[in-house]
C-alpha cells in the first residue's frame, strides 16, 4: 500500500467519480484506476459499487474511508506547513560590491515578490573574503569567481562568463596599441582592487612572471570609484568586464585582455554537505533565471576610440560610433 493509492481512494470517494479525482489530481484516469485496484488487491476487499452511478462506496468502503481520511487530512496539513516553511527564513548572500549594486536589484526583488516574508541579508566583499564566509559558514551562498580547485569544502555552478578589460579615460594613447601587452599597462599609474579581488592577484602574479615592475595609485573594491578616477585621468584601470554598464558609455576607452588573462566565469558558491533551506534553493532558482545568459558585448560598446580584439589592425576594431 503507498500513500497515493491512498490518496486516489479518498478523492474518489468524495467526488464519486474516478475521472473528477483524476483531474483534481492531475493524473491519469487509468493511473487512480491502477491504485483503487491495488487497494482492493491488498485488502481483499470491494471499495466501491461500480454498477450504480455516481459510484457508491461499499460497507466495506465506508469503514476504509472513515480510517484513512486522518491519514490524508495529515497529509494535506503537513503540505500546508511546508509551503507556509518555504516562504519564510533567512537567507544571507555575499557577493562583490558591484554586483549588489547592479546585478542582483532585479533578482531580489522578483524573490521577494514571490517570497515577500523572507530576511534577505546582503554582504558586499571582495573574492578572499567571500570564499572564506561561504567556508565557516556565517553566507549561505556567496555569487563570486570559482573558488581555489585545492578547495574541496566548497561547491560552485556557472552563472555567466565574463573577461578581463583594461579601462582608460577617452581617446587615451593606449587604444592605439595593438595588442597592448603588461609592459605598456605597467607605464601607466593603476587603478587598481584591492589585492583581495581574484583580478589583483591574478594581475600581480602575472607581473611577477613577466618581471614587469608597476605602480599601483589607488586601491579600491568599488567598480564604480575605480570608473570615476579612470575617467578623470587619475591612471588607468583593470577589471572585469561585468562591472561595465550602459551609464559608462562615451566615459571610458575599453580594451579585452583576453589574450593575456583567460576568460573567467561568475557563478554561486556554497559549502558542501551544508543544508540549503527551501529559501535558499528559491533564490538559486531565481539568480538563474535573471543572471545565466547575462553578456556584455565588447563589440558594442560605444566609447570613442574603444577597441576589443577581433577585427582588422593587429587584431582589433574600433567599436565607436
Amino acid at each position: 500500500m503507498e500513500l497515493r493509492e491512498i490518496i486516489s481512494f479518498y478523492h474518489v470517494a468524495r467526488l464519486h467519480s474516478v475521472s473528477k479525482a483524476a483531474r483534481k489530481l492531475e493524473l491519469g484516469q487509468p493511473t487512480v484506476t491502477t491504485h483503487l485496484r491495488k487497494l482492493e488487491d491488498e485488502f481483499g476487499i470491494t471499495l466501491f459499487d461500480r454498477i450504480k452511478r455516481p459510484i457508491q462506496l461499499t460497507s466495506e468502503g465506508s469503514i476504509f474511508l472513515e480510517l484513512i481520511t486522518p491519514i490524508v487530512e495529515s497529509v494535506d496539513t503537513l503540505k500546508t506547513q511546508m509551503d507556509y516553511t518555504e516562504r519564510r527564513g533567512s537567507l544571507h548572500i555575499g557577493a562583490y560590491p558591484d554586483v549588489v549594486t547592479h546585478h542582483l536589484p532585479k533578482p531580489i526583488q522578483s524573490y521577494l515578490d514571490f517570497y515577500p516574508d523572507v530576511r534577505l541579508q546582503l554582504t558586499a566583499r571582495p573574492y578572499t573574503t567571500l570564499i572564506q564566509l561561504v567556508r565557516s559558514g556565517e553566507l549561505d551562498l556567496a555569487i563570486t569567481s570559482p573558488p581555489p580547485i585545492d578547495e574541496p569544502s566548497l561547491e560552485f555552478f556557472k552563472l555567466f562568463d565574463y573577461k578581463v578589460v583594461l579601462l582608460t579615460p577617452p581617446g587615451h594613447q593606449l587604444l592605439q596599441k595593438h595588442p597592448i601587452e603588461l609592459e605598456d599597462i605597467a607605464n601607466w599609474p593603476l587603478i587598481l582592487s584591492s589585492p583581495e579581488s581574484l583580478t589583483r592577484r591574478n594581475l600581480e602574479q602575472a607581473f611577477k612572471d613577466s618581471g614587469v615592475r608597476f605602480d599601483v595609485v589607488l586601491a579600491v573594491d568599488h567598480a564604480e570609484s575605480v570608473k570615476q578616477y579612470v575617467e578623470i585621468g587619475m591612471g588607468v584601470a583593470i577589471g572585469n568586464d561585468f562591472t561595465l554598464h550602459p551609464e559608462d558609455h562615451n566615459k571610458l576607452g575599453v580594451v579585452s585582455l583576453e589574450h593575456i588573462f583567460p576568460p573567467n566565469v561568475l557563478g554561486v558558491c556554497t559549502l558542501r554537505g551544508k543544508f540549503l533551506g527551501r529559501a535558499v534553493r528559491n533564490f538559486m532558482d531565481t539568480l538563474v533565471k535573471h543572471l545565466s545568459d547575462f553578456h556584455v558585448h565588447l563589440e558594442e560598446w560605444e566609447t570613442e576610440g574603444a577597441v576589443v580584439p577581433g577585427g582588422r589592425n593587429g587584431g582589433m576594431v574600433s567599436v565607436g560610433r
